[in-house]
């Protein structure tokens, strides 16, 4: 029995950027915790290989594959990369989603031409491949929307991941087929627009994560994010939703299951 007394899925780490510690301990510390699935999540070329090396490592470790919308100028040749590496992976079976990719209007790392062409390529490559989509939005809901309209959302759909945007998004994008995932921001002080959002979530579309090494949840803000630390944001939206830890352990690990087919 984990030291939770429940089991959890992280459906989005970045597993390779962590390097306050060796991996084997921190697979360790999440095991301790009750994680008992990570998803280790792709945001540029050179993490697709770090990611599937990282998932043949450990079996309850799975990757995707995917371009962040920050980069969406630094690899023209996304498409032709993206499937020359999908299509030599010794280990596709366990590569479960395309992303993160997304659009993100409030940095702009990357023009807003780009960003948009990036998306739709891998969203494309997500039908192609009937894998889910992991995506980052960042005040960039109504262009978002209008290019998985424009292509159309695959038929395993994807998550929302690290939520930030408004209700009516939330359910926007619920109504496309998408799940919602939230992330250590529901722990913190100043989130509670966040979680009265995740109070109207339907129960089958929920999902946790921890973004790592990012969003240290409270009580470990100043620390390294890892996770092991996912219960205390599974704690939060429970509370949040007046459910039990126990139920909100159920819900997310089910729904994790079943959103990234894993096995």
């Amino acid at each position: 029995m984990s030291a939770t007394g429940y089991s959890f899925i992280d459906t989005h780490a970045h597993l390779g950027m962590l390097e306050h510690s060796p991996i084997d301990e921190i697979i360790a510390r999440a095991k301790a915790q009750g994680i008992s699935k990570m998803i280790t999540v792709a945001t540029h070329e050179e993490s697709w290989g770090i990611n599937e090396k990282l998932a043949a490592h450990s079996p309850d470790i799975y990757f995707t594959v995917g371009l962040h919308p920050h980069d969406a100028e630094k690899v023209p040749n996304c498409e032709k990369n993206l499937k020359a590496f999908y299509g030599g992976s010794q280990h596709k079976n366990k590569c479960v989603a395309i992303g993160e990719t997304g659009l993100d209007f409030f940095y702009n790392f990357a023009g807003k031409e780009a960003q948009v062409a990036q998306f739709e390529t891998q969203i494309r490559l997500a039908q192609e491949w009937d894998l889910p989509l992991v995506i980052h939005c960042r005040e960039a809901f109504e262009e978002l929307f209008k290019s998985l309209k424009k292509v159309g959302v695959p038929k395993k759909a994807g998550v929302m991941h690290c939520f930030t945007g408004t209700t009516s998004e939330a359910l926007e994008a619920v109504k496309m087929g998408f799940s919602i995932s939230f992330s250590g921001i529901v722990t913190f002080k100043n989130a509670e627009a966040l979680r009265d959002t995740a109070k109207e979530v339907p129960e089958d579309r929920l999902l946790i994560e921890t973004d790592c090494p990012f969003l240290t949840p409270v009580p470990h803000r100043g620390e390294k994010n890892e996770p092991s630390f996912l219960p205390h944001t599974a704690k939060a939206l429970a509370v949040a939703r007046n459910i039990s830890v126990e139920h909100l352990a159920k819900i997310t690990t089910e729904n994790a299951m079943r959103v990234f087919s894993l096995f």
